[in-house]
């Protein structure tokens, strides 16, 4: 089979993972593919391997994007091994690069109340205020359904129309459901004036995507927020104010990472079982943070 093919393969195998995954994955195994040619797939060598990492090091990318662009090489290889099409996959440790640990930067109390009051927008308003209360991934968030928000009240559940139809009340809880990173059904919950603002953006946007944004549009939506509110602004940066300020109130780590669905070496899900009482107060808790 040649390295082409073996690409194409691939892409079709994971043809239900998100957009921007999608994207990254043709990117990067195309750009091998230009760097070594169209060997067969059994041929490919540790070698090649270092070429291609030689020659994205003489484009100057950094050692971050050279190993993301090593572990889009290495999941097709172990797909084929799978296959038995090959034995072995030719990437090996010594090829990945030493990637520095630095802290994620956040948004203070202060450039967080900025952003949010230059935002007139009424879409981009509630997109932005349920990254810091959730910590959702751009794609997590721009995947939301209008069917997959859930409203609890007195042990009854019902959807977003009931809920524009009686309004909402102090108790009532929504869980919003989602896939997350690598396809993991998650769900979080908001409550209070947070609900309350998502149910008033709903009752004026009739859509079943709930934020009908491309995820480029958004990207360069919240870096022109960022411009206009004088700070650096990205959306990951608004996933890490929300795990800072959470933090920061005294929220356990593992209610963190279970809220922002990021999975640690250390502390996982096999070990502590987080529940929608703790999630629920670590949303309350970043809503206070918010000036609604």
């Amino acid at each position: 089979m040649r390295l082409s093919e073996s690409v194409d393969l691939f892409l079709s195998y994971i043809q239900d993972r998100s957009p921007n995954t999608l994207k990254n994955y043709r990117v990067d195994l195309r750009q091998f593919l230009d760097i070594v040619g169209d060997k067969n797939v059994s041929d490919v060598s540790k070698a090649d391997i270092a070429k291609f990492r030689m020659v994205l090091q003489s484009k100057n990318n950094k050692s971050s994007t050279i190993a993301r662009k090593l572990a889009s090489l290495n999941s097709p290889f172990h797909y084929l091994i799978d296959l038995e099409i090959v034995k072995t996959s030719p990437i090996t440790k010594s090829h990945r690069p030493k990637i520095s640990q630095r802290i994620p930067s956040s948004l203070s109390d202060e450039e967080l109340k900025r952003v949010l009051e230059s935002i007139n927008d009424s879409t981009m308003k509630t997109a932005i205020t349920l990254m810091v209360l959730t910590g959702f991934r751009s794609f997590e968030l721009l995947s939301v359904r209008r069917d997959s928000i859930v409203i609890y009240r007195d042990e009854k559940t019902f959807g977003v129309d009931t809920a524009i139809r009686e309004d909402i009340v102090d108790e009532d809880i929504a869980f919003i459901k989602f896939k997350g990173k690598g396809d993991k059904e998650r769900e979080v919950p908001i409550t209070g004036k947070p609900l309350v603002m998502l149910i008033d953006y709903l009752k004026s946007h009739q859509f079943d995507i709930v934020f009908p944004i491309s995820y480029h549009s958004f990207w360069r939506k919240i870096r022109e927020l960022g411009n206009k509110a004088g700070v650096l602004l990205h959306p990951h940066k608004l996933r890490h104010t929300a795990a800072t300020m959470a933090l920061q109130a005294g929220t356990e780590l593992r209610v963190i990472q279970e809220l922002i669905g990021h999975t640690s070496p250390i502390t996982t899900a096999r070990y502590a079982k987080v529940g929608q009482k703790q999630l629920l107060k670590a949303t309350k808790v970043l809503a206070e943070k918010i000036n609604f």
